[in-house]
């Protein structure tokens, strides 16, 4: 990686584990009750992740491949003109909701 983080795509189940300036490629993994400083979150767009208890200090959040596409399209329906721009916030609003 370009920000000098090595990647960390484990497709498993991690517990109670302390985990430091790597890339974390959510897609597919158990997290429960880890701790993640400092990291470069990525969620791909692949099968859900599962985050229970976990704390973050200083992480940030990045989606790519499928999931940066779902984004653009949301961002383009919002921009399409009044009707999508409804559209989009109420699908926010289900997702405060949820």
């Amino acid at each position: 990686m370009t920000d000098g983080r090595k990647e960390r795509n484990v497709v498993a189940s991690l517990k109670e584990q302390r985990i430091a300036n790597e890339t974390v490629v959510l897609d597919g993994t158990d997290f429960t009750s880890c701790e993640f400083e400092n990291c470069r979150m990525v969620y791909r767009g692949g099968e859900l992740p599962r985050l229970q208890h976990c704390h973050f200090l200083r992480c940030s959040w990045h989606l790519e491949e499928a999931a940066q596409r779902s984004m653009q399209f949301l961002r383009s329906i919002y921009h399409s003109g009044p009707g999508g721009r409804d559209l989009v916030e109420q699908t926010l609003r289900n997702i405060r909701l949820s």
